[in-house]
């Protein structure tokens, strides 16, 4: 019984419709037969009995006066119940002569008496109105019931959640039951609601990130400004008076180019970013195994040239996999070039796939990340520099073109020594 009254919910709503109507119809075709049955009954009812008569008897007694007698006889066509009441009459009086007179009684309308007539007339009425009436409320309650059953809750939770929406509240769930067509759209809005739910928090994580970043650029370029600063300061004062001997001020001038150049590489390093983050995915399918074999080649070269060794592990059928491969490529290329420079033996590449993703780690043997980015690991923001001027824009670079492909770049330690970069890429 609970499954036939899931599979009739679950009904496409043209079919719960029409079996709807066609239910409602038969009960008011049901009903309207009973009625009407049991108003020809009742009407049957009130008219005369076509087997009764009116039996006149008219009597002169011994005396001389004149009896007449009207009875009302059933005879069901049988004459014997005729010859029965004349014979009592006879018995019961001194009679002298009789004279006997029957009136059938006429099945009509005429016959009848007011009382009977207004019930008769009901009756009629009642048998050609019923019908008309009971259907029209069968409709507009089969309507109502079609109304509330497949229409009156999903529009309530489509209502609501699009006001929600308008009131920029993305944090709630739309629940209905059935897989009908309103089922269909609202796992359709709930599919989009998610969609923009993430996007947000996408969106916002990226603002806050941006803020974040731009605060650390910031910090960044005041440094080299700093200096500037101060060195100009300095020559301001002690120049004029001479203080100042030529290897001073040779020594000074060469720190105002690096000062001057580490400024130039912060802010073509912003350029870059904007760059990476406005560039389009060009998703093609690719032969992973090709694709895998020329890293290996071009890395193998590269790790040989710093006497670092290369150790490339593939989980990967030979199949083709949609991905810019341009892009991916230049991923690798950053990871690996951050990689190389602080391994110490040896740089470990696998390739595998996990659900729609392909996975690529880079690890290494070296010193690892610092604490600082591994507690930024999610953001989008700059490593501090180096001691070698060195920004480290690769991995800001490699994350923007993750996000870009549906995946993200995540980076930790490993257990013994060295860092690991996960790269995610959607395919």
């Amino acid at each position: 019984m609970e499954s036939l009254k899931k599979k009739y919910n679950n009904l496409p709503l043209r079919k719960f419709f029409v079996i709807s109507v066609l239910f409602t119809i038969c009960f008011v075709a049901a009903l309207s037969g009973m009625v009407i049955f049991g108003c020809t009954a009742f009407r049957h009812y009130l008219l005369p009995d076509p087997n009764a008569v009116y039996l006149t008897i008219e009597q002169t007694l011994s005396d001389g006066s004149t009896v007449t007698s009207v009875q009302l006889f059933e005879f069901d066509n049988d004459p014997q119940k005729f010859a029965q009441l004349v014979s009592d009459q006879k018995e019961q009086n001194t009679v002298l002569d009789e004279k006997y007179s029957i009136q059938k009684i006429e099945k009509s309308y005429d016959t009848m008496g007011p009382k009977r007539k207004l019930a008769y007339q009901s009756c009629g009425v009642i048998m050609a109105a019923f019908p008309a009436v009971s259907s029209i409320i069968g409709i507009l309650l089969c309507g109502l019931y079609f109304y509330k059953r497949k229409l009156a809750e999903p529009l309530k939770l489509l209502s609501d959640a699009t006001a929600k929406i308008a009131s920029k509240d993305l944090d709630f769930s739309i629940q209905y039951g059935f897989n009908d067509e309103m089922g269909a759209l609202c796992q359709s809005f709930e599919h989009m609601r998610m969609t923009l739910y993430e996007n947000n928090k996408i969106l916002w994580k990226m603002l806050e990130e941006r803020k974040l970043m731009q605060a650390s650029i910031a910090h960044d370029l005041r440094n080299p400004i700093a200096i500037i600063e101060g060195y100009t300061e300095y020559l301001q004062l002690n120049l004029p008076n001479g203080k100042l001997s030529i290897q001073r001020i040779l020594r000074i001038s060469d720190n105002l180019n690096k000062a001057a150049k580490r400024l130039e590489y912060y802010t073509e390093s912003i350029k870059m970013i904007n760059q990476f983050e406005d560039v389009k995915m060009n998703p093609k399918k690719t032969p992973v195994l090709e694709f895998l074999k020329d890293i290996e080649d071009d890395f193998s070269i590269i790790a040989s040239g710093s006497n670092i060794q290369l150790i490339v592990t593939n989980n990967l059928k030979d199949c083709f996999v949609k991905f810019d491969a341009t892009a991916v490529y230049r991923i690798l290329e950053n990871i690996f070039g951050n990689a190389i420079r602080f391994a110490k033996e040896k740089i470990t590449i696998s390739f595998s796939t996990e659900k729609q993703y392909l996975i690529i780690s880079v690890s290494d043997d070296g010193c690892g990340f610092s604490d600082d980015i591994l507690e930024n690991n999610s953001n989008l923001l700059l490593p501090k520099p180096k001691e070698d001027g060195h920004m480290g824009i690769g991995l800001t670079i490699s994350r923007i073109l993750c996000q870009k492909h549906g995946g993200n770049l995540e980076l930790s330690n490993n257990e013994k020594n060295g860092a690991t970069v996960k790269i995610i890429i959607g395919i």
